[in-house]
């Protein structure tokens, strides 16, 4: 993967802290939200939060997977198993959870109250974006300069880590 042992300390404590922080954004991004809603949510925000959830959790497997597979150990292979699995229903709940929030737009006694609303709207944002990041094309690029700097040098966005990983296995 990375022949440079500098390097490959430097990918390895990236991978490190990506997967961490998926695992924690899992917890601490539903409670923000609901906090910040002052605990007001119903059932769209708390549909929308499951796809969110979800995919932080898929991010959470693979980056960990990653880190495994840099470290010497086979995980990367039954990992992209469990996210091509995933892939369709968290797809369709990402679906689901956006038009929940349009249907709330159009007919606004869908969402319990403002709050309700809110959090449907950021989670399934947040749901949508991160399907994309790793099913399809990075989107990600304000942490590790080189990225930063691809796309600011009008090569537009690349496919994602999972996505290239995923068809080297034959499960795209």
């Amino acid at each position: 993967m990375v022949e440079n042992p500098a390097s490959k300390g430097d990918l390895a404590k990236r991978l490190s802290s990506y997967w961490k922080m998926e695992g924690a954004n899992v917890v601490i991004l539903p409670a923000i939200m609901v906090a910040l809603a002052g605990g007001q949510v119903g059932p769209l925000a708390l549909f929308a939060l499951v796809p969110m959830c979800g995919l932080l959790l898929v991010g959470t497997l693979y980056w960990r997977a990653k880190l495994a597979q840099l470290q010497g150990q086979d995980t990367l292979s039954p990992t992209l198993r469990t996210v091509k699995k995933w892939r369709r229903p968290l797809f369709i709940a990402t679906i689901l959870a956006v038009l929940g929030v349009i249907g709330a737009l159009i007919e606004p006694g869908i969402a319990r109250s403002r709050g309700d609303f809110w959090v449907a709207f950021a989670a399934a944002l947040l749901a949508a974006l991160e399907y994309v990041n790793y099913y399809h094309r990075q989107l990600q690029h304000f942490d590790h300069l080189a990225d930063f700097t691809r796309l600011f040098s009008g090569r537009g966005f690349r496919k994602s880590q999972m996505r290239r990983d995923l068809e080297r296995a034959g499960l795209a």
